[in-house]
C-alpha cells in the first residue's frame, strides 16, 4: 500500500492524465498540490516518483529542458484504477468497522442476557 505522500502525489497525476496518453508535467506542479498537506522536496518528489514506477502505477521519462524540470508521465493499469480503488478499500474499511461494531453490540447484549439468566 502507498504511504500518505505518495497516495497524494498519485490521486493528482490520476486526476490530471485521466484522459490522455501520456501527460507533461513539472515538478513544481505536483509539489505545489502536495503542498496543500505536506512539505515535500524536488528529491522526495523524484523518490516518490520512481517508487511509483517502480510498483506499476505510471511510466515515467524524466526530462531537464530550457525551462525546468519536468516528468513525462502515462498512467498504466494500476494508475487508471487508482481512484477506484482508493473508494474500495475505504468502503471495506467502513464495512469491517461496522461489523466489528455490531458483533461487540450482540455480544454485551448475549452476555446481559447470560447474566440475567443465571443470576
Amino acid at each position: 500500500m502507498l504511504e500518505k505522500k505518495e497516495k497524494m502525489v498519485m490521486l493528482f497525476l490520476s486526476e490530471i492524465c485521466s484522459g490522455k496518453k501520456s501527460y507533461l508535467i513539472s515538478a513544481g506542479q505536483i509539489a505545489e498540490f502536495v503542498s496543500r498537506k505536506y512539505i515535500l522536496s524536488i528529491a522526495e518528489l523524484d523518490e516518490i516518483m520512481l517508487t511509483l514506477n517502480k510498483d506499476n502505477y505510471i511510466d515515467l521519462v524524466f526530462s531537464d529542458g530550457k525551462k525546468g524540470y519536468f516528468y513525462c508521465i502515462s498512467l498504466k493499469n494500476k494508475g487508471l484504477t487508482f481512484k477506484k480503488d482508493l473508494v474500495k478499500h475505504r468502503k471495506e474499511m467502513v464495512m469491517l468497522l461496522l461489523r466489528t461494531l455490531g458483533i461487540t453490540v450482540l455480544s454485551f447484549i448475549v452476555g446481559l442476557i447470560l447474566k440475567a439468566i443465571f443470576a
